[in-house]
């Protein structure tokens, strides 16, 4: 038996995880899936995010993939309003929710910018939208690595 070896890095988590991305999204190289990161297609419902949900619920368990993923999905197709309008109020909101939102909304904005066609959608829209649960993994897993900056040894 050799030494048990030792887990990888957040650093190196995020590399795979960023491959992985890569995969499932249209970018070749990732720088693009960077510049896409950091766009407005991106940006401003990472930052609603941010903001409503994960500053207060740092903790919070990631919700099932699929069945967040299929939630996205249905509100899309069905336009429901609670998760596509400007500013919906979030009173008594779930986890699974502000996920949803955060989907449905990088979703319909990359539609419009013409990242993904309406008949892609239709062909994918599944496939899509787990993709864009696997983009919010990466950026709760990036940020929250980040923030947590180095061990405290301190008792």
């Amino acid at each position: 038996m050799g030494q048990p070896s030792a887990p990888p890095s957040t650093s190196q988590l995020s590399s795979q995880h960023e491959r992985l991305i890569l995969e499932l999204l249209p970018f070749k190289e990732p720088r693009q899936f960077h510049e896409w990161l950091n766009s407005v297609y991106v940006r401003g419902s990472w930052h609603e995010f941010l903001r409503d949900f994960l500053a207060s619920n740092p903790l919070a368990p990631e919700p099932d993939k699929s069945k967040t993923s299929q939630l996205a999905k249905d509100a899309i197709n069905s336009r429901t309003p609670k998760y596509l309008i400007y500013h919906p109020d979030k009173e008594g909101w779930s986890v699974d929710d502000h996920h949803v939102r955060f989907i449905a909304t990088v979703i319909s904005d990359n539609i419009l910018k013409g990242l993904w066609s309406e008949s892609e959608w239709k062909k994918k829209g599944t496939e899509i939208a787990k993709a864009i649960y696997e983009v919010l993994s990466f950026l709760r897993a990036t940020t929250l690595s980040a923030e947590a900056g180095p061990p405290s040894y301190e008792g």
